[in-house]
């Protein structure tokens, strides 16, 4: 039900502890935010056992609504991500009577109880009802127009077993063209969590021979760091086991190439993201621009376009026009 004007919406976020699912919830949140004041409770999300969730949908499955004491005071939404946090939101829905969303495809039996599901299109469903496609994951970069054109970043990701083999001595050479051929432009490098030792000797070993190289250890750097690099780097450069870096760099309005692993499988939510990217203009794969002599063109023969992509935004305002859409004028 679409509301009047407010001065200020009371948001409920239930979290799981993942680091990428709060940031694709407090991506929409601060989306929010730079339309309307804000007043936020957090709520922590436990690992339940299996007879506490039995409870819990036998509890949600009933025609009357068996109070909880959530000390919440008078909320307006309920947000979360994580398939740990869609039973209490919905619990938390029933109590209250508000609307409750969520982002990436809850299981079939809970999707329908969503007022909104924001779901990126790798998954592959179709735009209707209370499914909203995005582009990629919310997050929480935006695009300050502070770019430095001989500025650039290279993230690195490393190790997952289940999606691809990392080769360290082949990711290294195609590190090293890109860096050559563009001798002009800073070069900031960072590994991540998951990138192995071999990896990281062999990026600080080019860093001292390289003029235009700085490596930067992940654990040694602050957080917040990336997306300040974000804000400042013209292109960035990521391997393609880090996706949600590459929505983040897009969003922040980077130049993006996309640097190839080694992938397991034909096709997984990784590549099915990489390729629409691909085919829809937003990145250049390395081989690509390797093939093209360094030049920034897509498979079509134009420039990339690495702006307007802010799919928290979107959300948020998906949000404020079906609830609060005076609020949008």
């Amino acid at each position: 039900m679409k509301t009047s004007r407010k001065n200020q919406i009371h948001i409920v976020c239930f979290l799981d502890g993942s680091p990428g699912h709060e940031k694709q919830t407090f991506g929409i949140v601060r989306a929010l935010e730079r339309r309307i004041k804000i007043k936020l409770t957090k709520i922590e999300v436990s690992p339940r056992s299996f007879w506490q969730n039995f409870w819990g949908l036998v509890q949600l499955n009933l025609p009357i609504c068996i109070k909880k004491d959530w000390e919440i005071d008078e909320p307006d939404l309920i947000i979360g991500t994580g398939s740990r946090t869609h039973l209490p939101i919905l619990q938390c829905k029933k109590n209250f009577n508000i609307p409750a969303v969520t982002c990436m495809a809850p299981d079939r039996f809970f999707r329908s109880r969503f007022d909104l599901c924001f779901v990126p299109v790798h998954d592959g469903l179709e735009q209707k009802g209370n499914i909203l496609t995005t582009v990629g994951p919310p997050n929480y970069s935006t695009d300050k127009m502070q770019h430095r054109k001989k500025c650039g970043l290279i993230l690195i990701g490393g190790i997952d077993v289940k999606s691809h083999r990392w080769n360290s001595s082949e990711l290294i050479i195609k590190i090293e063209n890109i860096v050559k051929r563009e001798a002009a432009t800073q070069w900031r490098i960072s590994s991540s969590p998951r990138t192995p030792e071999n990896m990281v000797l062999l990026l600080e070993d080019m860093s001292s021979r390289c003029p235009n190289v700085i490596f930067y250890n992940y654990s040694d750097t602050e957080s917040g760091w990336v997306e300040q690099q974000y804000d400042i780097s013209a292109t960035v450069w990521v391997t393609a086991d880090s996706v949600s870096m590459i929505f983040e760099s897009l969003t922040a309005g980077c130049r993006v190439g996309v640097i190839p692993v080694d992938w397991k499988k034909r096709t997984n939510k990784f590549i099915q993201s990489i390729t629409y990217l691909e085919n829809n203009g937003f990145i250049l794969p390395y081989e690509t621009w390797l093939n093209q002599n360094g030049t920034w063109l897509n498979q079509n023969g134009t420039w990339l376009k690495h702006d307007n992509l802010n799919e928290a935004q979107r959300c948020a305002d998906a949000i404020l026009k079906q609830w609060w859409p005076t609020n949008l004028q």
